[in-house]
């Protein structure tokens, strides 16, 4: 990527101004015009390295149940059980990890843990496999942003609202969140939230705000295929020790949750995700990591195939999921 590219998505990711002409701010920091930025922007959807610019509404604000589910799937039969896994609407993410005995690794939602447990169950009966469910219990954070000069995830360290208020209790339409998700590339990307609330732009952006603050929506930024950035490893790391929210507060984790362990099949609480350009990178700042957080048993979990996005870790294949 050009110098001029690279300045773009780093402001957009990181610093993305919530004012009624967004791109005109970008344009002044980077040495654009407001025009030139729209123009870049439409450029990286094209080339598929810019995904949206938007907020997404937190599953807990819809009343929703989240899990991150690990199945022991045979060698031979992954394939087949990942494809039956992504029949699932609600699944997020699909990764084969290099891990035994649980191996398979996704996110799923439902509405309660009884719907839940009943889809993995299914799943699992139909090829016989072992099987733990990990409930987010409380989730610290969720930010994936991809530092494209350090060459690793890299966010900023904040810790999310434990419990936000519930989408009906707002009174805010829906077509609101649908414009917020995903901004139109116009110079003006605020307008069609604004008319979904029937309020002025100013208006819809300080509610934004207000929201943010809540933690009914994650904030509002760019965000990036980070395969398409390099961004070719990704790892899970669990931790036997409760240290999420200090590691929620680590710049380099996107993904902290507390979780449920399972008697006599799975022992760590404490899940955080990281991402960079190479194993050697990331190996240098989980090591890092783990020694500010002074802990004492973890496991590194890597990527080896990334199912719903139908690639594998290093070698891009087809789409992207969301």
């Amino acid at each position: 990527m050009d110098s001029r590219l690279v300045d773009v998505l780093m402001e957009v990711q990181y610093d993305f101004p919530l004012v009624e002409r967004p791109f005109a701010v970008v344009g002044e920091r980077v040495g654009l015009g407001e025009g030139e930025v729209v123009e870049v922007l439409r450029g990286a959807v094209r080339a598929g390295v810019l995904k949206r610019i938007g907020a997404i509404l937190n599953y807990r604000a819809r009343g929703m149940e989240a899990a991150l589910v690990g199945m022991a799937v045979p060698e031979d039969v992954v394939e087949v059980v990942a494809a039956e896994v992504n029949r699932d609407p609600y699944v997020s993410h699909n990764f084969q990890r290099d891990f035994k005995p649980y191996n398979l690794w996704f996110v799923t939602k439902a509405r309660s843990r009884e719907e839940l447990e009943g889809k993995v169950a299914a799943v699992a009966g139909k090829f016989g496999l072992d099987y733990v469910i990990l409930y987010s219990l409380r989730s610290y954070k969720v930010d994936v942003r991809f530092d494209l000069r350090r060459g690793v995830s890299w966010t900023k360290g904040e810790v999310m609202p434990e419990s936000p208020p519930s989408v009906e209790s707002l009174g805010v339409p829906q077509a609101f969140f649908s414009r917020v998700k995903s901004l139109p590339l116009v110079p003006e990307p605020f307008r069609e939230a604004a008319e979904a609330l029937g309020t002025s732009v100013g208006e819809a952006l300080a509610k934004i705000r207000e929201l943010i603050k809540l933690g009914v929506l994650r904030d509002l930024h760019g965000t990036l295929d980070g395969e398409a950035v390099g961004f070719r490893e990704n790892a899970m790391v669990v931790v036997r020790e409760p240290v999420c929210e200090a590691a929620a507060r680590l710049n380099i984790t996107t993904h902290v949750v507390l979780r449920n362990t399972v008697p006599g099949k799975w022992r760590y609480p404490c899940y955080f995700m990281v991402h960079g350009v190479s194993r050697q990178v990331l190996e240098d700042y989980i090591r890092d990591a783990v020694r500010r957080l002074g802990v004492s048993e973890y496991r590194v979990l890597y990527s080896v195939r990334d199912f719903l996005g139908g690639r594998e870790m290093g070698r891009r294949v087809e789409r992207v999921a969301d």
